[in-house]
């Protein structure tokens, strides 16, 4: 992952462009604030200090706003099957 963020930061630096960290906090009620410090410390022991900090959780009614219009749209769809089917069905392949 050290190639990935050294890359990106080159890129934001070079282009003037913006190196943004995202946490995917999509469950924050298990996320812990020490791993997300931990992850910037290690950045900054690369020299990579982000312009901007961000978490999935910050957008969720937006990306709940996206969802629903392209379910509306009929251009994506939702499927409710069960969990035990679903895992029954890809075994069962």
């Amino acid at each position: 992952h050290a190639k990935a963020v050294l890359m990106n930061e080159y890129y934001a630096r070079r282009y003037k462009g913006r190196l943004i960290v995202r946490f995917d906090d999509t469950n924050p009620s298990k996320e812990k604030e020490e791993f997300q410090s931990s992850i910037i410390e290690d950045l900054a022991m690369l020299g990579v200090v982000p312009d901007v900090v961000t978490f999935t959780s910050d957008y969720f009614e937006t990306i709940k706003g996206y969802a629903e219009y392209l379910i509306d749209n009929s251009l994506a769809f939702m499927d409710d099957t069960a969990q035990e089917t679903m895992q029954k069905e890809r075994m069962d392949r």
